[in-house]
């Protein structure tokens, strides 16, 4: 098993990164798709995905998320 961080663009919701723990990387795309399709308030179309991080599920392993305030 492994901790995938995706970041997906498109339509109908936010830029988003979403994290999901999947066997493979098909398994990992169909989840965060699914993630993304429950959170929507309506259709979305997803123009881009990407794995950005991949790690081997073991304790102690995560992701820092940096986050942007506007001014």
């Amino acid at each position: 098993m492994f901790l995938y961080r995706l970041e997906a663009r498109g339509d109908g919701f936010a830029d988003s990164t979403v994290i999901v723990i999947a066997d493979g990387e098909e398994q990992a795309f169909t989840q965060a798709q699914a993630l993304l399709e429950r959170n929507a308030l309506g259709l979305i179309t997803i123009a881009e995905f990407a794995i950005v991080e991949k790690k081997r599920l073991e304790p102690g392993n995560g992701y820092v998320m940096e986050t942007t305030r506007g001014n």
